[in-house]
């Protein structure tokens, strides 16, 4: 792929944003749990958000040491939430 992206391109990225935004809009109205639709729709925010920073942000076409820049921060709000949550799971 050319380190361009066209307007098709953006187009496509566009559409694939609204379906999963609609997608996560259905799910809260099925009969299912709030704690595995919150789940569901974080799992679709997270995609939604990983398509904007590699084409909108163009970091798909930048150097590979700027995306192990924008990967430590999510490590480290990882380990933040596993520590808040592992209280949760510990019983002391």
């Amino acid at each position: 792929m050319s380190a361009q992206v066209t307007a098709k391109m953006y187009l496509k990225i566009w559409g694939w944003l609204a379906g999963l935004m609609l997608l996560g809009v259905l799910l809260s109205e099925l009969p299912i749990s709030k704690a595995t639709v919150v789940l569901l729709v974080l799992g679709l925010s997270s995609v939604k958000a990983f398509l904007v920073v590699l084409y909108y942000m163009h970091l798909k076409f930048d150097r590979r040491l700027l995306a192990l820049v924008l990967l430590a921060p999510v490590v480290l709000v990882l380990l933040a939430v596993g520590l808040l949550y592992s209280s949760t799971f510990v019983r002391l």
